[in-house]
């Protein structure tokens, strides 16, 4: 499966990453997700296997789950600003002297950047078997459905173990957190969505992954809590588009405000 590769930066360095059928894949973006349900109601007749192809960026921070390798000329746009955005948030990060991995630096970015609006917070609780599969692969896999092949793996191993390493070289806080970004860009049938998952967990939360090393096996099941924030990416495009609109009010519509402002404030 060749994709062509999106585009054309030095953080557009991508690998397939496998693929899921389309009937199991559970799409981040509740828009996405309300309009596939829909079509496999429509689809449901048709024997064709239709699958999620996945690709994902060197640093694991962009994954592409795509329904073809055909893009619209707005899908192609909106990812490509998203790897605009993040190489210029990743350098404000290393700029301030701030790790990739600071979960409240990236808190504060994403809260004051005005192209995100948090939609979800994720409690998830992942099983880690005793079998013969690694601790590393079990948690990618459940994070990321359909992540399958090698160097796909690779690069989700490597974020994991930076992670470990975090926390064992620079936090001695037990609560301190330590955070992955991870940008979700699908495309649906040419509907394209971007959501972005801001993955965290305090070192004593993630105590039992400490205990055998991250590419080893365990001898006993025992479940491990994920948390993480779900925000919509906002495009500056939509914002460029939209903006004028709610900056030009009516009087009617600001008195509407302040009448709303004096609910909020009762008690």
């Amino acid at each position: 499966m060749n994709i062509e590769p999106i585009i054309d930066t030095n953080l557009d360095t991508y690998v397939d990453a496998g693929k899921a059928p389309l009937d199991n894949y559970l799409f981040v973006s509740p828009e996405l997700e309300e309009k596939h349900r829909g079509l496999m109601v429509l689809d449901c007749a048709i024997d064709t296997e239709k699958h999620a192809l996945l690709r994902i960026n060197q640093s694991g921070n962009i994954l592409f789950v795509l329904t073809s390798a055909e893009l619209t000329i707005r899908t192609k746009k909106l990812f490509a600003s998203v790897a605009v955005l993040f190489a210029a948030m990743s350098s404000a990060m290393n700029q301030s002297g701030r790790s990739l991995f600071d979960y409240e630096a990236w808190c504060s970015l994403m809260g004051k950047s005005a192209f995100f609006v948090e939609v979800q917070k994720n409690r998830n609780i992942l099983t880690i078997k005793n079998s013969g599969v690694n601790v590393d692969t079990q948690i990618i896999q459940q994070l990321i459905p359909g992540l399958s092949s090698g160097s796909a793996m690779a690069i989700a191993n490597g974020v994991l173990r930076a992670v470990k390493g975090e926390f064992q070289a620079t936090e001695r806080d037990e609560n301190a957190k330590r955070g992955h970004l991870l940008f979700i860009c699908e495309e649906l049938y040419g509907a394209p969505s971007v959501t972005v998952r801001l993955f965290y967990a305090s070192k004593k939360s993630h105590c039992a992954l400490f205990q055998p090393p991250c590419d080893k096996s365990v001898n006993a099941t025992f479940e491990q809590l994920q948390e993480a924030h779900t925000f919509l990416f906002v495009s500056p495009d939509t914002i460029a588009e939209y903006a004028t609109i709610f900056t030009a009010q009516p009087a009617r519509y600001k008195n509407l405000i302040e009448r709303f402002k004096k609910m909020v404030k009762e008690k």
